[in-house]
């Protein structure tokens, strides 16, 4: 059979388009190494080009595979939907997912019915925010923390976000309270900050080139999820440091909340899904669900991470041009 003929090598070819890895997607494929190899080589012989760049690490996927991945994806997941029918609710594995709520809500949960529509037998649970002890005491099977434990012991850590937060405010809380020129003059004004499950610190600092000082604010309210953060924000009540610019988008691309201190930002946090080594070595639908659901989060991450710099930068652009014009 020729390869473009062949399911497992169009479903390799997309699991490695995801993961940038061969070696994974032979493992999501559920095939050793040098099949999966001579599966895309073949794919690459009979199409007449090249479909990943594999002088760089890791592997990544031409322009062209990219269109034909866009093309080929939904075929794939058609294919296997037919070919191997769901199980029973009783043979399906329960996969328990624990993540901050707004991310489980806004992201994530979509990505979760996606994965048991792709591969049948698997299903999910999702429960609250934990941290690596719950993983190790086997409350949880997967969770995605805001940073990386500082003692990694009987775990498997896999980043897939570095991401960064700004001060934020709206147009209407800064004409009733000033605008801050320096992270100092954060001191005259309401902090709305988050204490995440995983955070060991809550003022902190802001960064440009050097740390700032530990944050003062005039007052402050703290809270443990970014939805909270965001509808305080749009009541003008405050400048958050802490809110994910993904929660926003909308409304800083409309006007409703400005980005300020230009430059200045929180310390990066390392977002990783994080599971039991122990049980990720043992249970091969676990693990074939934390590569894919890694390469997956890390691949819509990077896009999203490169569009917010250019519209961010636009929002400052506009904030500065309505200040010059007394508009704020």
């Amino acid at each position: 059979m020729k390869c473009l003929q062949n399911l497992l090598a169009w479903q390799v070819f997309v699991a490695a388009c995801r993961t940038r890895s061969i070696s994974e997607a032979a493992v999501l494929a559920d095939i050793d190494l040098p099949k999966a190899s001579r599966l895309i080589a073949g794919l690459e012989k009979e199409l007449g080009k090249s479909l990943f760049d594999k002088t760089r690490r890791p592997i990544q996927p031409t322009a062209e595979a990219e269109k034909l991945r866009a093309a080929i994806e939904p075929l794939v997941a058609g294919f296997q939907e037919i070919l191997e029918p769901k199980k029973e609710a009783a043979g399906e594995q329960i996969i328990r997912f624990a993540a901050p709520i707004e991310l489980a809500q806004e992201y994530f949960s979509e990505q979760l019915f996606r994965y048991s529509g792709l591969f049948p037998g698997v299903a999910f649970a999702v429960v609250p925010e934990t941290g690596p002890d719950e993983v190790r005491r086997g409350d949880v099977d997967v969770a995605v923390l805001n940073r990386r434990p500082a003692d990694p012991t009987g775990l498997i850590i896999r980043n897939y976000n570095n991401s960064t937060t700004v001060p934020l405010a709206t147009p209407e809380y800064l004409r009733r309270a000033g605008i801050p020129e320096k992270p100092s003059d954060l001191a005259k004004h309401e902090g709305l900050l988050l204490k995440a499950y995983n955070d060991e610190t809550v003022t902190g600092e802001l960064f440009c080139g050097k740390a700032s000082e530990s944050l003062v604010w005039r007052r402050t309210f703290v809270t443990h999820d970014q939805l909270t953060l965001k509808r305080l924000l749009l009541e003008h009540h405050g400048i958050t440091v802490d809110l994910a610019l993904l929660h926003v988008e909308d409304e800083i691309r409309d006007g409703r909340v400005v980005p300020l201190l230009e430059g200045w930002t929180r310390a990066p946090r390392y977002m990783c899904l994080v599971d039991r080594r122990e049980e990720e070595l043992k249970n091969a639908k676990l693990r074939n669900f934390v590569l894919w659901m890694t390469a997956t989060a890390r691949e819509d991450m990077q896009k999203r991470t490169v569009d917010n710099f250019t519209w961010l930068r636009d929002a400052y652009r506009r904030f500065a041009e309505a200040r010059a014009a007394g508009l704020v």
